[in-house]
C-alpha cells in the first residue's frame, strides 16, 4: 500500500533536515581534516562548490528514498493485482495461469484460451479473478 502525500511530505521533509545536518557535520570534518591536519587553507569558492555538490546529492537521495516509499507491494494479495501472466491450462470455467513463474488457479468472465496473456483484476483467496490483456 502506498504511503499517503502528507506522510511522504514529512518523511521527506525530516530526511532533507538530517541530510543537511549531516552536510554540516561534513563540513566540520572537512575542517578538521583539510585545514587542521594536513594545514591546508581552502578558499570559499571550493567550499561553496562542494557544499553545493553535497546539497544537490543529499536533495537527490532523499528524492529516490521517497520514490521507494511510494511504491507499490511487490508481495501477498496487493501485489498481484494488476500482475499480468499467461494461461496455461483450460478446463471448463477454470484456468491455471502463470504469473511470476508460479501456477495459479483462475476464474475468468470471458472465455481464455491457454496461450493468452492476462492481467490480475481481483484475488480471492488462492483463486485469481483474471480478464484478457488488452493490447
Amino acid at each position: 500500500m502506498a504511503t499517503s502525500p502528507r506522510w511522504s511530505l514529512l518523511v521527506f521533509s525530516v530526511m532533507l533536515l538530517a541530510l543537511t545536518l549531516m552536510l554540516m557535520f561534513d563540513e566540520v570534518i572537512f575542517y578538521l581534516l583539510f585545514e587542521r591536519l594536513l594545514g591546508w587553507k581552502l578558499s570559499w569558492p571550493i567550499k561553496i562548490a562542494a557544499g553545493a555538490i553535497f546539497t544537490l546529492f543529499n536533495f537527490a537521495l532523499a528524492l529516490l528514498i521517497m520514490k521507494a516509499l511510494n511504491r507499490q507491494p511487490l508481495t501477498g494479495a496487493e501485489g498481484m493485482i494488476g500482475g499480468q501472466g499467461i494461461v496455461a491450462s483450460v478446463a471448463a470455467h477454470d484456468y491455471r495461469v502463470k504469473i511470476r513463474g508460479e501456477l495459479w488457479r483462475a476464474q475468468s468472465l470471458e472465455r481464455l484460451e491457454a496461450g493468452e496473456k492476462i492481467v490480475v483484476r481481483k484475488v480471492n483467496g488462492l483463486t485469481l479473478e483474471v480478464a484478457r490483456l488488452d493490447r
